[in-house]
């Protein structure tokens, strides 16, 4: 029976924490570099091996795969195991998309994810604070490293050090990333439902009026066109302003789903517009909200953006005129809004009703029953 690849803490928050070996000397990050490569030509080797045969099992290869990915590459059967695995997560991650946009995956970074059967980390004897000492196929070597100011942070906050590291190098040098782990708190039974809106003019417009990010779009607008560290800087920006928000009496996050969301569109505005659309980074603000859920227990729940834009908060009237721009102003009711604070209402009326979409709700009438317990 071939076992699937399960982790020593299952459930466990899981966080990185790079750290860039500037320090190391040449002959040591010449080997790695090498070892990296050849990693990197053998994972994509088993790879193409495993879409061809269509296999996208968690299960662990077969011994006959590893002992040819063994003498094709020279590595150890240990190594050749690890490397199997790293190769199986990559084609797993085609299993959730349609058979029709099912694409062979490669492996383009250059970065290997090893265990503690490859890796010891230890307090170093020297002038450094730790040391990685590697083998079973890696270049035995001993490799010092410095605490750094994001590490410390885990550290202090009572994150565990893992035994499993991942090694790599860019265009910056080699580097580690430090696994941090922790128990997940549970979810809180007491606070507010509240729903968000992720927007390009505000970062985060929350229903109980919080807005995160209110000047990131001019910060934008004021950036040069071919800064090539501007989305560094923009991001640095982001997570300046996600550290704002308030999430101590929130219970409950019902936030858009925006999956694909700039998926064949960027035909359709200006180069300009395109320009400033490519600094928004929604996908990031939504995995940093992610965890911020994760690490305080509070329940996220993803919830369809259609037509809570066009949705008056109070009456429940949708129509597409009801917004203009960045005003709201319903046609029915004439209630006047910020359309991503309208939108939030809408988002957290979901919450609420528990329901995916506005659509879900069977008419108005239970839609206005929900509103009242706002």
């Amino acid at each position: 029976m071939i076992k699937k690849h399960k982790r020593v803490h299952s459930g466990w928050m899981r966080r990185a924490s790079r750290i860039y070996l500037n320090d190391l000397n040449e002959s040591k990050a010449d080997n790695l570099i090498k070892f990296l490569n050849q990693y990197q030509q053998a994972t994509n080797y088993t790879v193409v091996r495993l879409w061809s045969e269509k296999d996208m099992s968690s299960d662990l290869l077969p011994k006959e795969v590893t002992n040819v990915i063994s003498q094709r590459f020279d590595t150890t059967a240990r190594l050749s195991q690890c490397i199997g695995k790293q190769a199986k997560e990559i084609i797993t991650s085609q299993r959730e998309k349609s058979k029709r946009k099912q694409r062979m995956p490669r492996m383009r970074s250059h970065t290997a994810n090893l265990d503690g059967r490859f890796v010891e980390i230890e307090e170093f004897d020297g002038c450094f604070d730790m040391c990685i000492k590697t083998s079973s196929g890696v270049p035995k070597m001993v490799i010092p490293f410095n605490w750094a100011k994001h590490a410390n942070k885990f550290r202090n906050d009572g994150w565990l050090l893992g035994n499993s590291i991942r090694i790599g190098y860019d265009s910056k040098g080699v580097f580690i990333d430090l696994i941090f782990e922790k128990v997940k708190p549970p979810l809180k039974n007491k606070g507010n439902i509240v729903g968000i809106d992720r927007g390009y003019n505000i970062m985060l417009a929350v229903s109980d009026g919080q807005r995160i990010g209110d000047g990131l779009k001019a910060t934008i607008k004021k950036g040069g066109k071919r800064r090539k560290s501007y989305h560094h800087y923009v991001e640095t920006e982001l997570n300046r302003y996600f550290n704002k928000f308030d999430t101590s009496d929130i219970k409950l996050i019902a936030l858009e789903n925006l999956k694909n969301v700039k998926a064949n569109k960027r035909e359709k505005f200006s180069r300009n517009i395109n320009r400033l659309l490519s600094f928004w980074h929604y996908a990031k603000v939504g995995k940093r909200l992610e965890q911020r859920c994760e690490e305080q227990g509070i329940m996220l729940s993803l919830k369809s953006p259609s037509y809570t834009s066009q949705c008056c908060s109070v009456c429940g009237n949708i129509d597409r005129g009801n917004r203009k721009g960045e005003k709201f102003q319903c046609l029915r009711c004439g209630n006047s809004d910020n359309a991503d604070h309208n939108a939030s209402k809408n988002l957290e009326l979901l919450g609420l009703a528990g329901v995916y979409s506005l659509r879900s709700l069977p008419n108005f009438e239970d839609r206005n029953k929900f509103l009242c317990f706002r």
